[in-house]
């Protein structure tokens, strides 16, 4: 994905970018999908935190 850049004037809202999404999509997602999405957003940062901490042990056992 590249990068776009954008000029904006703090004072002007009619220069701030309008936003692309998908509406029907995100008027149609459910409280049970929410709900889901959570739960693996939860679960990856716990592996997050998992992998960090098995690193910094490694480094440690280095010193």
């Amino acid at each position: 994905m590249g990068t776009t850049r954008i000029r904006i004037e703090p004072g002007d809202p009619a220069t701030f970018p309008e936003g692309r999404i998908d509406a029907a999509k995100v008027d149609g997602t459910t409280e049970a999908e929410i709900r889901l999405q959570q739960r693996e957003d939860d679960v990856d940062a716990m592996r997050g935190v998992a992998r960090h901490g098995r690193q910094y042990r490694r480094s440690k056992r280095k010193e």
